[in-house]
């Protein structure tokens, strides 16, 4: 019957992609459809005694064959005549479902915090069910749903720190935005939301804890109007456990009971729905694993204590050694999912499963740490570009896009938007005279030290045009903020090349003449020519000679173009073409425009650029410019040249990388 719930199920159907030929075959191959789930299933069969029968045995003194209440113990533990001869004992069957979602999907470092249309990573609903072993019809069947994921802000972390400072990104509307859609969503579908933060109020975590109730805060005051309340409770885990004291978790059991008692739970008795749950706890810590799963463990016992209570029975999760299974049940599922996102099983495990720590404990903790921080730098990259193709979300060009640069675009962040929002922001900061019109924008590479053609790494900049300039923007793609730029008047630009760039021979597409293309523009020095840094300080204006640094003399030598100039008068501006296309899929993509080559992207810029300092010829003499072109196509670095420019240590460390990394 999976092809007929496939529909409901697409935020967790992990094969979607894989089978979508058969979903769009027609009914019969859609009976071929199963939905595949990534997550946990566990299920255990567990006996407990009557609440009357429990107190009549603390007043009755019972013997020693007798066996003690409160009686939870494994339905295996006990034979069936055992059961058949004491009818004062239930049966009950504990099942444990949890989905990963595929929005998002990945591994630790690699997605963190919220994309574009508010999916949150390692997002994980978890439900617990109560039942009979026989799921009878006439018997209440008990549900409850936990939720965890994410921050749902714009975050990253690096992998390679044992203690990684999680940093923000994007402008405040930008973090805003994401956040609001993935709440809204969440209340669509769970209703009222209690957010619960185990992350710590000091140290690294502080800043992405404060901006979380900050932003919470904010969207709580904005949506007043509308009923939508998120509850927010801050609770720091390891402080508050601090001395391997992990039972303190209690404490926010209790202090949200009244919450967790008006969210309720689900209860369905035959076909008929008696209770909904109206509401999800959704926790988070910084990876969602240990500390997460540590307190869901905690909320899921106290509904199944009360759920028992409410069928007249009685059970110590806490106190009994029988029940232990509880905790491998949870402990099980906390396994799955850290394997699943850091590709180890969960810290913290041994409390989970027998409600004590010791030194041992901790000892494999530190061990699953250290697994994490070798997967986390070396394995990860290829298996996220693994797990991205699987989903459809990226195209096989990934695989040579990893070949590239060794690891993949996020597919869930647009690109696009990102840099058309680089454009307006550097529009808006750096062009100050009012008079000057806009004429176009760019995202271009560009060599990492100005007046030169080739020095790593290339960095991703901002190139304007205005009727009366041109400014090249160095950009921090993560903070939105302008670095530093460059502005040369239109009327010193002397000449602009296009043709081939390459600017490494390490990998086939590196070296595709046609793909890799670039300009550089050659302008004379001048007075009215500007360079301006981001010092935070009172001066920004900075000499360009102090941008110079010393070429290598044979890099000079092999451009004839440049011969016979004074490198203290003439200068020159290089651009290299992003790639036109990505592995990201159409599905994926916000962009609806088509992509036009690189070639011709580079000539499209080079035309307007000419067009701009001709029109501005015109202006300035009241006459006819010259009817010779400033333009000229010739290679930059062609295939040959970058060959003779590769030397043997470079090709070595790309070997070692790739040997580590691939």
């Amino acid at each position: 019957q999976g092809h007929r719930a496939y529909a409901k199920t697409t935020k967790y159907f992990w094969n979607k992609h894989l089978i979508q030929p058969f979903i769009d075959g027609g009914d019969a191959a859609r009976s071929f459809v199963l939905p595949l789930i990534q997550g946990f299933v566990g299920q255990r069969d567990f006996t407990v005694a009557s609440i009357k029968d429990h107190v009549e045995d603390l007043e009755v003194e019972a013997p020693d064959d007798v066996i003690p209440s409160p009686a939870t113990v494994a339905k295996e533990e006990i034979s069936d005549e055992t059961l058949a001869e004491d009818p004062r004992k239930q049966n009950f069957l504990l099942t444990l479902i949890s989905r990963r979602s595929i929005q998002r999907p990945g591994l630790r470092y690699l997605r963190r915090g919220v994309d574009d249309e508010g999916n949150a990573a390692n997002t994980v609903e978890t439900e617990q069910i109560l039942s009979t072993p026989e799921w009878d019809a006439s018997r209440k069947v008990y549900s409850l749903v936990q939720l965890r994921g994410s921050i749902p802000l714009y975050f990253t972390q690096s992998p390679y720190s044992l203690k990684p400072i999680p940093v923000l990104h994007h402008t405040y509307d930008t973090n805003q935005l994401a956040f609001a859609r993935h709440f809204r969503e969440l209340s669509r579908k769970y209703g009222k939301i209690q957010i619960v933060s185990l992350v710590d109020r000091h140290g690294v975590e502080l800043k992405i804890g404060e901006a979380y109730e900050s932003y919470t805060r904010a969207f709580n005051e904005n949506e007043s109007s509308s009923g939508l309340h998120l509850g927010f409770e801050w609770f720091d885990f390891h402080h508050e456990c601090r001395g391997m004291k992990f039972e303190n978790v209690k404490c926010l059991v209790d202090k949200l009971v009244d919450t967790t008692m008006d969210f309720g739970e689900t209860i369905i008795l035959g076909n008929s729905l008696l209770k909904e749950q109206t509401g999800i706890v959704r926790t988070n810590c910084m990876d969602c694993l240990d500390r997460t799963g540590v307190t869901q463990c905690a909320f899921a016992q106290g509904s199944l204590e009360q759920s028992l209570k409410s069928e007249g029975y009685t059970i110590d999760l806490r106190g009994d050694a029988s029940t232990h299974w509880f905790n491998t049940l949870w402990a099980d599922n906390g396994d799955a999912i850290s394997k699943q996102y850091s590709s180890t099983a969960a810290l913290k495990g041994d409390y989970t499963r027998t409600r004590k720590r010791n030194y041992r404990g901790a000892l494999n903790d530190f061990g699953l740490t250290l697994s994490r921080y070798y997967n986390n730098i070396v394995n990860d990259y290829f298996s996220q570009a693994c797990i991205d193709y699987l989903l459809g979300n990226v195209s096989i060009q990934v695989f040579s896009e990893f070949q590239d640069n060794l690891k993949t675009i996020d597919p869930g962040i647009s690109i696009a938007k990102l840099r058309q929002n680089a454009i307006e922001t550097c529009s808006r900061l750096v062009v100050d005279d009012e008079a000057e019109e806009l004429v176009g924008g760019w995202a271009m590479l560009s060599p990492r030290q100005p007046n030169t053609l080739r020095t790593f790494p290339f960095e991703e900049t901002v190139l304007l045009l205005t009727d009366a300039a041109l400014y090249n923007c160095r950009f921090d793609w993560n903070t939105d903020k302008v670095l530093s730029f460059e502005r040369i008047n239109l009327s010193s630009i002397r000449h602009i090349n296009h043709g081939t760039y390459i600017t490494s021979v390490l990998t086939d597409a590196q070296t595709d003449e046609q793909r890799n293309v670039g300009m550089v523009i050659i302008y004379q020095s001048s007075d009215s020519n500007a360079f301006r840094v981001n010092t935070r300080s009172l001066q920004s204006s900075f000499s360009q000679d102090l941008q110079d640094t010393p070429e290598k003399p044979e890099e000079w030598n092999l451009y004839s173009w440049l011969s016979g100039t004074k490198r203290t008068t003439m200068r020159l501006m290089a651009f290299k073409a992003l790639a036109s296309s990505t592995s990201v899929t159409v599905n994926n993509s916000s962009s609806s425009e088509i992509a036009i080559s690189e070639r011709v992207a580079i000539q499209s810029i080079c035309e307007e650029i000419e067009r701009a300092v001709k029109a501005g010829q015109i202006m300035k003499e009241g006459e006819e410019s010259s009817s010779k072109s400033i333009v000229e196509e010739k290679d930059i670095i062609s295939l040959a040249e970058a060959k003779k420019m590769t030397g043997y240590l470079e090709q070595l460390v790309y070997d070692v990388k790739k040997l580590v990394w691939a």
